[in-house]
């Protein structure tokens, strides 16, 4: 009962961002144009990327704190937590020196031209690092297995988020002040939240308890997951920023609906069964129990993915009534072929987690890569080559090494369910199969 409770808050936590990117997409194309709307797109993405300076800090706060807190050990997690966030206080403030220093000699010398993105940055980089620290607090509540009060906290802040950038669009119209208000709404609210988890949490964070050796002694964890999450970035958003400097901003826009639903929804599939992690770090399963659970979660994410694509793909109405006719009809083929993937993509879902939980975070980053690699290939032999319409549908070869490599690197360190994986890999890309040409 409690993991299943867990699973719906872990699922509330993720399902705010794309409720609101819903409301929000209609209101910016109708307010400022697909262009414009193509361009916050993009600036969204950079800020993704910089999730580079995050090294592996969420991961290595759950991995942590949920093995010190199965030890009943106090001091460990405060040192730990207060470590880890002093850390990122201080990286924000010298990237951000840099930024401004950067932008001042430019505006003084006029060493390129200064772009309108450029003046963007000026305010959406604060907003990263805002939200970075935001996810080591929630990460925290991770640790804690407290997920009703990370979805509490967590629809807060998105609706903060997501309202304020929606008046800015309607008041000022310009990209760069939907930026600065969310900017300033985000940082009073990261204010309320450092107070009340100080409370919750009994004084978990303390200025005098955190050291660099303690961040060091964390960093051979931190440092593969940050390896590892770096990868994962640049995977998730190389392909943008391919088709927009190959294709053009507009038909990024388009693009860009049609992979924003795919990871909105892969994300809130996902996020059902995130619970795993802080109990696989805690070692709380034995390693027939830990086999066991790997499949049953892998067939519950991935045929419920397959279910909810289903639906969505059959029901374009709903997209209309979203987008508007011919908004949709310019993205229907990514938004389609998109839904066709997710069901496959998630099978290595469950493997994720396990990878993190067991601290096979190395082995993970090198898999990683070579995932990236070739979904940089597929997309660059997909632009430049090839004369195929549906041309995402080949990032089905990076998904499938992904659920490869994940299920064989898993293997070797606790027995999975392998004949049961794969009959399961074969079915998904049947389906796949059918879907694609429209047989069912």
């Amino acid at each position: 009962m409690r993991a299943f409770k867990n699973s719906i808050y872990a699922t509330l936590d993720v399902v705010f961002a794309p409720f609101f990117l819903v409301i929000a997409t209609p209101i910016f194309i109708s307010q400022i144009g697909i262009e414009k709307y193509g361009l916050w797109i993009l600036i969204n993405s950079i800020l993704a990327s910089l999730s580079i300076f995050n090294f592996g800090i969420n991961e290595t706060i759950i991995k942590y704190i949920s093995e010190s807190k199965s030890n009943n050990d106090y001091a460990t997690q405060r040192k730990v937590f207060s470590s880890v966030v002093v850390f990122l206080l201080i990286l924000a403030i010298v990237v951000l020196a840099l930024v401004y220093l950067l932008y001042g000699f430019n505006i003084t010398f006029e060493f390129v031209e200064t772009r309108e993105i450029f003046t963007i940055l000026l305010f959406a980089v604060p907003l990263f690092f805002i939200k970075q620290l935001e996810q080591a607090f929630f990460a925290l509540h991770k640790s804690y297995e407290d997920f009703k009060y990370l979805a509490k906290q967590s629809f807060i802040s998105k609706a903060l988020l997501y309202i304020s950038q929606i008046a800015a669009v309607f008041v000022f119209k310009e990209v760069k002040d939907v930026f600065m208000v969310s900017m300033a709404v985000a940082g009073i609210y990261l204010c309320y939240q450092f107070f009340a988890l100080s409370k919750k949490y009994n004084h978990i964070f303390s200025r005098k308890e955190a050291s660099f050796t303690t961040f060091k002694g964390v960093l051979g964890y931190g440092k593969w997951a940050w390896f590892s999450s770096t990868i994962l970035i640049f995977s998730a958003h190389i392909d943008k920023w391919i088709v927009s400097a190959i294709l053009g901003l507009k038909i990024f826009a388009y693009y860009s609906i049609g992979v924003s639903v795919l990871n909105q929804l892969k994300t809130i599939h996902t996020a059902s069964i995130s619970w795993v992690f802080p109990k696989i770090s805690g070692n709380q399963l034995t390693e027939k129990a830990r086999g066991l659970l790997h499949i049953k979660l892998t067939l519950f994410v991935s045929t419920l993915g397959l279910i909810v694509s289903y639906v969505l793909e059959k029901a374009d109405f709903i997209f209309v009534l979203w987008l508007g006719e011919t908004t949709f009809l310019n993205s229907k083929l990514y938004l389609h072929t998109f839904l066709f993937l997710l069901p496959v993509w998630l099978i290595s879902a469950s493997s994720f987690y396990y990878l993190l939980g067991l601290g096979v975070v190395k082995k993970k980053f090198y898999a990683d890569l070579v995932v990236l690699l070739l979904k940089i290939g597929v997309t660059y032999v997909a632009l430049q080559k090839l004369n195929l319409e549906a041309w995402p549908i080949l990032f089905v070869i990076p998904m499938l090494m992904e659920v490869i490599l994940f299920s064989y690197i898993l293997n070797q360190y606790n027995k999975l369910k392998i004949l049961y994986l794969n009959l399961f890999i074969v079915f998904n890309i049947i389906i796949l199969a059918l879907r694609f040409n429209h047989i069912i």
